[in-house]
């Protein structure tokens, strides 16, 4: 192993992961730690690094998934390794397979730009009111879930993350959309379009009637738009025109009078 992958395994473990690492709460908010391990590619055996030196690396070994304690090992035993480092930052698992990768990723804070541009779409959905989404959009979406996978099951939960991407669980008004998508859901039962299982909800075949139903008064009612459209221009064309001839009929009974 060269100097530079050296020197970067020893910075990394000068913030080692404490034995248990909070995930969640406060707690897991202030973390800032690291875990390296070298592993063999054909997995035969793994190190977890607690220490590297000019020598080699001292940290637990496992060999043939046998765990021989923490030992220290040459650099001249260790050839075709593999590098996993996982930096845990707050909330996030920030996973590198390789120096050059955690050089242009973690050193050079591509990752840290990508949780702050991830906290400020946070904060503007957060300040957006959660659209409450209307019966057939929901079975819309449902329908495309459900072609796309036939035991497709939906619940208020999953249906939150259908319309609104996994943003919706730090939304301060998630409690209110998932009150609000049980009862739709329920609605929906009521009326045939799904019907219910165990763990959901499943889409029954009245709900392709109801869809097709649905467009075609929506392309009647188009269709009545664009009618009443085209009428309310042809009037508008034959004022124009009456006022026009008036004005024509006007001009020539003046000018013949004078």
């Amino acid at each position: 192993m060269n100097f530079f992958k050296r020197w970067i395994i020893r910075t990394l473990l000068k913030k080692p992961a404490p034995a248990s690492i909070p995930r969640s709460g406060n707690k897991a908010d202030s973390v800032d730690c690291n875990v390296v391990y070298l592993r063999a590619k054909d997995e035969s055996w793994t190190i977890f690094c607690n220490e590297i030196h000019s020598n080699g690396v001292t940290g637990k070994y496992w060999l043939n998934k046998k765990d021989y304690g923490e030992l220290s090992i040459p650099w001249t035993w260790l050839s075709d390794y593999e590098l996993d480092i996982t930096h845990f930052y707050g909330r996030y698992d920030l996973r590198y397979s390789s120096i050059s990768k955690y050089f242009f990723e973690g050193i050079l804070p591509w990752d840290k730009l990508k949780i702050v541009l991830g906290k400020i779409q946070q904060f503007l959905f957060n300040r957006k009111e959660l659209v409450r989404s209307e019966r057939i959009e929901t079975l819309k979406l449902i329908l495309e879930e459900t072609i796309e996978n036939r035991t497709f099951i939906v619940s208020s939960v999953s249906l939150s993350g259908l319309l609104y991407t996994q943003k919706w669980v730090f939304h301060p008004d998630k409690s209110r959309q998932l009150a609000y998508n049980d009862l739709l859901l329920k609605s929906l039962v009521e009326s045939g379009e799904l019907t219910s299982v165990q763990y959901g909800f499943k889409l029954s075949p009245k709900a392709l009637v109801t869809i097709s139903e649905y467009e075609e008064d929506q392309k009647r009612h188009r269709d009545n738009l664009a009618q009443s459209s085209a009428t309310k221009w042809l009037t508008f064309a034959l004022i124009i025109v009456g006022l026009v001839q008036a004005g024509v009929t006007y001009y020539g009974v003046y000018k013949n009078g004078s």
